[in-house]
């Protein structure tokens, strides 16, 4: 995705309040006046936060993707791409924000809605409609210059290197979605504005797949090998999948069961634990789709070889391309009566 040529076409600004103490909404009647300058400095502060390699979400509705308002509210700013029915459509979003507005927590905050022209997407160019919702006012100092001195005066304002909560959604692939691209850097949980407001999902492609596969292995291990298996075997466990993934372009179900299960009573609960929980993974685990390494490589920084000790002490083992607990022994000193971690290592780095 490349920004370069982008221009904004449409913006408008609403103010949100917290329906739950009886707030109302603030409804800007026309659109903001923008220069070039102001718009150098939006564009940088509405699109910098969102990374290439960022998770893709979809809009979603378990029974017609037509009754999910921001997906209909966007479809219309597209078709029309008029100014009237853009401050109408920004108004519906504004109102439909407002009605899940309602955890205590919420604060009240400024709504943009912008529409975006001169977005390149896979070697196409489109346009985009941004929704950012800001809650937080940092402090700042202003530079007044008067005739004898210069001073300072404190003031709050939207801090324009930071996103709070904020969707992109690219005018492509209507007919499933559009493609959607969504920052929520707030702990209110994910209901208010990703699954609430937007009602989204991640795109089924081989990102998503691949994340997912690693997710089910990460669960299994922690939720399963951790409770009723020797440390050794949950540590080696980690590290096979993981190879598994690394060495491989594709994943398929036989490959990877070969692979990574020399224990039947492991694989059984492995498939039993993936059967019993499969609403919680939105993956279908006899898929095939091609690895995506970049998700692999993140995936991997995540998991944790850690033995924790009821002495205050902790050992993380990191994951190799060979067992990394060989260099472990476990043992008991009958003197002490206490179970002990014998460690081999050539030299301290």
């Amino acid at each position: 995705m490349n920004f370069w040529k982008s221009k904004i076409r449409y913006l408008i600004i609403h103010e949100i309040g917290n329906k739950l103490r009886d707030e109302q909404i603030f409804f800007s009647e026309i659109l903001q006046n923008i220069d070039e300058n102001l718009e150098n400095i939006l564009l940088n502060y509405f699109l910098k936060s969102f990374k290439m390699d960022q998770e893709l979400f979809c809009f979603n509705h378990n029974s017609n993707l037509n009754l999910n308002e921001i997906y209909t509210y966007s479809k219309e700013i597209f078709y029309q791409n008029n100014e009237t029915l853009f401050i109408k459509n920004s108004k519906d979003i504004a109102k439909h924000l407002y009605e899940y507005s309602i955890h205590p927590k919420i604060t009240k905050g400024e709504l943009i809605i912008v529409q975006i022209d001169g977005v390149i997407y896979n070697n196409k160019e489109l346009s985009l409609l941004g929704i950012f919702k800001s809650e937080k006012k940092d402090s700042f100092l202003k530079v007044l210059k008067l005739n004898k001195s210069i001073n300072f005066k404190d003031d709050k304002g939207i801090n324009i290197s930071k996103l709070e909560k904020a969707c992109l959604i690219l005018n492509t692939d209507e007919e499933n979605g559009y493609v959607v691209l969504n920052i929520d850097n707030q702990s209110l949980e994910s209901n208010y504005w990703t699954n609430k407001f937007l009602n989204i999902k991640p795109l089924d492609n081989n990102s998503h797949k691949t994340k997912e596969i690693i997710k089910i292995c990460k669960n299994f291990s922690n939720e399963v090998l951790e409770n009723k298996y020797d440390t050794n075997i949950r540590f080696t466990f980690n590290n096979d999948f993981i190879n598994y993934f690394e060495d491989n372009e594709s994943y398929d179900i036989k490959s990877f069961s070969d692979y990574i299960f020399k224990n039947d009573d492991i694989k059984n609960a492995f498939f039993e634990y993936q059967e019993s929980n499969k609403d919680l993974f939105d993956f279908n685990i006899n898929d095939s789709f091609e690895l995506s390494q970049n998700d692999i490589k993140k995936e991997k920084k995540k998991i944790k070889n850690i033995i924790k000790l009821d002495t205050k002490l902790e050992l993380k083992v990191l994951l190799d391309k060979e067992n990394g607990t060989k260099n472990i022994e476990k043992g008991f000193d009958e003197d002490k009566g206490m179970s002990f971690y014998k460690i081999y290592f050539n030299e301290e780095i």
